[in-house]
């Protein structure tokens, strides 16, 4: 068994993990050695118990790391490890790399000069928090800056992330939980299959490995270890997102948030983070200075400010009364005092104007 083979075999082991894995490396020298080993030998690793030492031993027994090679190589997707010479910079400098990756996609294609920003958050976002992003997004766009965008692909912000990168046609990196297998024929699944056509999905995980709970935070890992810094778009007080976010801490990363609604339990842990220090985000341009790259501000839209000086009295009441948080008609009508019949049309015209924007439900927000 050669050096990559057996590195790949031992990633299939039943609860051996990257820690484990570098340790057992460490003690025989490379992972074919690891093989070689007795029992006795194997126990004296710390950490590498009688289960372990079983699957090691008997490996052949329970698992095929040829059908393993053999089904990616049928499946296109790319088997990367830690002795590769493309394997992620990034995250050869991190405590627990994981010594080997799934790749499916155009992992080729990942710019080598981009500004790699992990994006985390929520699974519940509200209209707040993707209208936020996707500000954020387009701006990544316009600053003729090259980014990368590194998410989880989980449902709310990740999705989000994802999407409206590709729709912008800024590179994607799905970091996952699970094996691909979970997820193949790639061309069903709604989300995997745009990444796979203008970014990549990575897994540190054998092609069969379920969504297990103690993935993810492994996961989170490999999403702030690839990334230049870490962005939280909406995360309530235990969100997921902060366990990234303190796990970019450790990798020495540069971690910011979106500021959100002081009364909104999705903004809890975006909002306590800035507490303690991260960098309060509401564009771009707040993370390319924190990296000292020239951006050029996106140009105002004249006409629509125009538009807005030039509303008249009931147009100016209605447009005070609403923020960038979606408010119902009533509540406007409420608020500014006029009846809606009245406010209808008044919205109408506010909308063809440019300054407001209509949400689902009769929800309405400022479009500037």
């Amino acid at each position: 068994m050669d050096t990559r083979t057996a590195i790949i075999a031992l990633n299939m082991v039943p609860g051996i993990g990257s820690v484990k894995l570098n340790r057992l490396i460490g003690r025989f020298g490379s992972p074919e050695n690891v093989f070689e080993a007795t029992a006795q030998q194997l126990s004296e690793v710390d950490g590498i118990g009688t289960e372990i030492i079983r699957y090691i031993i008997h490996f052949n027994n329970f698992y095929s790391v040829e059908n393993e090679l053999k089904e990616c190589a049928e499946k296109n997707i790319r088997i990367i490890t830690v002795f590769d010479d493309d394997y992620p910079r990034q995250l050869r400098n991190i405590f627990d790399p994981p010594p080997v990756l799934y790749c499916a996609g155009r992992y080729d294609k990942w710019p080598a000069n981009a500004l790699n920003i992990g994006i985390v958050g929520t699974r519940m976002a509200t209209d707040y928090g993707e209208r936020a992003l996707k500000k954020i997004l387009n701006e990544m766009k316009q600053t003729k800056l090259c980014f990368a965008v590194v998410s989880g692909m989980a449902r709310g912000i990740d999705t989000i992330a994802h999407m409206e990168s590709i729709r912008e046609n800024i590179y994607t990196a799905a970091i996952l939980g699970f094996g691909l297998n979970k997820i193949w024929p790639f061309e069903e699944h709604y989300i995997a299959r745009h990444i796979i056509k203008a970014g990549v999905l990575i897994s540190e995980f054998p092609l069969d490995m379920m969504p297990l709970k103690q993935n993810f935070p492994r996961r989170n890992r490999v999403i702030s270890g690839l990334s230049d810094g870490i962005l939280v778009v909406e995360a309530g007080e235990r969100s997921g997102a902060l366990i990234t976010a303190n796990y970019a801490l450790e990798q020495g990363r540069e971690v910011f948030a979106v500021p959100g609604n002081i009364f909104a339990d999705k903004s809890v842990g975006a909002n306590n983070l800035i507490k303690q220090g991260a960098k309060s985000v509401m564009s771009i341009y707040d993370i390319t200075e924190e990296f000292e790259l020239l951006a050029k501000p996106k140009e105002r839209n004249v006409q629509q400010e125009m538009n807005l000086l030039k509303l008249d009295e009931n147009e100016k009441k209605v447009y005070d009364a609403l923020n960038f948080e979606k408010k119902h008609i009533d509540n406007i009508s409420i608020e500014s005092n006029i009846e809606i019949i009245k406010l209808s049309p008044l919205l109408t015209i506010l909308e063809m104007k440019g300054v407001v924007k209509q949400l689902a439900g009769k929800n309405f927000v400022r479009a500037l």
